[in-house]
């Protein structure tokens, strides 16, 4: 159970993030009060602080399994890798099951838990009625399945837990926060006059809420913002490379439009900025990604990349928060509000010396001490 005694690490402790956090004057000169307003929003972000109680017991001679969405992916492999380094840490076996960034790649790599003796999955990415029937074997088998950044929309619910972002937000909000920032975002570098292409995941439920995040908040800053197109994007399509044609008809169909919307890092890393950069868009498109992963902005620090900023989520936080989650629920104790941060990061905001984002906080001394360790 966890002790009355907080750990309050929060320090704000930088971990290679650049010192300017916020807009500077110069990045405001012409813009309405309005779009500074959002474009400061969207680089202050949310969720800059970890404040954890201690955990008084933690369990021993655990054997988990993290189900990646994709290794192929950055987006899926570095937290992947994050989870295993934190459960071994925490003196636990980990191993990584690979999902391959499809549904039965997701069902392969959760038998795979199961029929190595896990005690605890962690799905990297994924929801949990995209592999529903994988999820009840392993919870018929005993396994607790914890939250790793997806949710679990199965009915009823399957898992023993979530990963808890913030007090204030569901899971369903989290996830509109990205497209919220993203908008905001726009807003303020287009001084209000956004005219977006929107590609809109359709693999898991976590895409449409991304995009609900992006309209809703284009709409509430005013009526000179539009979305001219929402494309649908599936896993299949991205994997065969089709996506791309349906995204350059979409901006050729569009020759209005200055902003594309992204959903996932990985796409750009894939092909997508290429494709971007070489059909001559790169001028016309602010493009505006979510992730943080460090090609991206390795794209984003050279300039000419086909992206322009994204929204840096602090996945390695978020990992090191599903084992805290994964210990607190075997201990018997509740689990805690983690509260990765996000904000957008381009080239003179936000953006780390090197590597992908990780937040301002240097939460693996914070869970450590949250573990005695």
């Amino acid at each position: 159970m966890a002790t009355g005694a907080v750990l309050a690490i929060a320090a704000m402790a930088l971990t290679g993030c650049s010192s300017d956090s916020g807009s500077d004057s110069s990045s405001n000169i012409g813009l309405s009060e309005e779009a500074a307003a959002a474009l400061e929003v969207a680089y202050t972000g949310v969720g800059t602080e970890l404040n954890l109680d201690s955990i008084k017991d933690v369990p021993k001679d655990v054997n988990l399994y993290v189900v990646s969405c994709g290794e192929q992916v950055p987006g899926c492999s570095v937290p992947a890798a994050a989870v295993k380094a934190a459960a071994e840490k925490l003196g636990w076996t980990a191993t990584i099951a690979d999902g391959k960034l499809n549904p039965e790649g997701f069902a392969t790599a959760i038998r795979q838990g199961v029929a190595g003796g896990a005690n605890v999955i962690i799905p990297i990415g994924i929801g949990c009625g995209v592999a529903q029937a994988a999820f009840q074997e392993a919870v018929d088998a005993g396994v607790k399945i914890i939250g790793g950044g997806g949710v679990d929309d199965c009915d009823p619910k399957l898992w023993a837990s979530e990963r808890l972002w913030l007090e204030d937000f569901n899971p369903i909000q989290q996830w509109e926060e990205f497209g919220k920032l993203q908008a905001d975002y726009a807003f303020g570098k287009h001084n209000g006059e956004v005219n977006a292409i929107v590609l809109n995941f359709t693999g898991q439920v976590f895409g449409q809420w991304i995009t609900d995040g992006f309209t809703k908040e284009l709409e509430a800053l005013g009526n000179k913002g539009k979305v001219l197109e929402t494309v649908d994007v599936s896993d299949p399509e991205t994997q065969d490379g089709s996506m791309l044609q349906k995204v350059n008809t979409a901006i050729l169909n569009n020759p209005d439009a200055n902003t594309l919307i992204v959903p996932i890092d990985g796409w750009l890393v894939g092909g997508l900025a290429q494709a971007i950069v070489q059909s001559g868009s790169a001028e016309q498109l602010l493009v505006v990604s979510r992730g943080g992963d460090a090609p991206v902005l390795d794209m984003i620090r050279a300039g000419g990349q086909g992206v322009n900023a994204t929204i840096g989520f602090a996945v390695g936080w978020g990992a090191w928060g599903s084992v805290d989650t994964a210990a607190r629920v075997l201990s018997g104790g509740t689990p805690a509000w983690i509260g990765e941060s996000m904000q957008a990061v381009d080239v003179d905001h936000n953006m780390p010396k090197s590597g992908g984002y990780e937040g301002a906080v240097d939460y693996q001394k914070v869970f450590s001490s949250a573990w005695g360790k």
